[in-house]
């Protein structure tokens, strides 16, 4: 069996290979898509944009500083997952 026939074997190699071969891009693209995701209730609250009736519970300071950690945090594990992959 050759690697090539390994690694079409495997579902997802195809995906995991493209994230290990570019991890820096891949890792900020995460970040900053986490990032947003955890900034959404705050931009959409009367507090922000005012697209929707309630105010963000958290306040714009703590929503800011859990948006700021919550996305590289989130990234750097699944990055690091990704790419080290498990101890055999």
């Amino acid at each position: 069996m050759t690697p090539a026939d390994s690694v079409t074997k495997r579902p997802g190699a195809t995906r995991e290979n493209l994230l290990a071969r570019h991890p820096l891009c891949f890792f900020f693209l995460i970040a900053y898509a986490f990032s947003w995701l955890a900034e959404m209730p705050l931009v959409l609250s009367e507090d922000g944009a005012g697209l929707l009736s309630y105010r963000s519970p958290l306040g714009l300071y703590t929503s800011i500083t859990i948006a700021t950690f919550v996305g590289p945090f989130l990234s750097a594990l699944l990055m690091t997952s990704i790419t080290e992959g498990r101890r055999e």
